[in-house]
């Protein structure tokens, strides 16, 4: 699997992301690049809520959660990846790691830590620290 960002799958595949079409078909390029399936993330599509579109070679799943306002975002991608291969790991379906990982960043997200100068991070332990 691999989970581009909307920008970053619009420069592998050369399909500009800019809504949940798009990143449909920047999703179903990936695959058919040769990824057995694609995630390609919503958080930088400016509308609506946050919506990641999954792509397993067959079909379409969307996960979408509100927006959360704040500017301590930063390791959401290199997290979400890393909750996806948790789950992979632990031998639950493409679908129910992707839906497991989106849960977790977001409550990393919300959870976040205002910490440090310009964009903080997310607050991996926000399940038992509340900040």
């Amino acid at each position: 699997v691999v989970t581009p960002n909307g920008p970053e799958a619009t420069v592998i595949t050369g399909v500009e992301v800019v809504d949940i079409d798009s990143a449909k078909v920047a999703a179903v390029r990936l695959v058919e690049m040769g990824s057995k399936s694609a995630v390609v993330k919503g958080g930088h599509i400016d509308e609506g809520p946050a919506t990641d579109v999954l792509y397993d070679g067959s079909s379409f799943h969307l996960f979408s959660t509100r927006r959360v306002e704040t500017p301590n975002t930063h390791g959401t991608g290199c997290t979400f990846a890393s909750a996806v291969a948790a789950g992979i790991a632990k031998e639950m379906s493409i679908r129910d790691s992707v839906s497991q990982a989106k849960a977790f960043v977001t409550g990393a997200i919300r959870g976040d830590l205002n910490i440090g100068n310009g964009h903080g991070p997310l607050n991996h332990f926000h399940e038992y620290w509340k900040s």
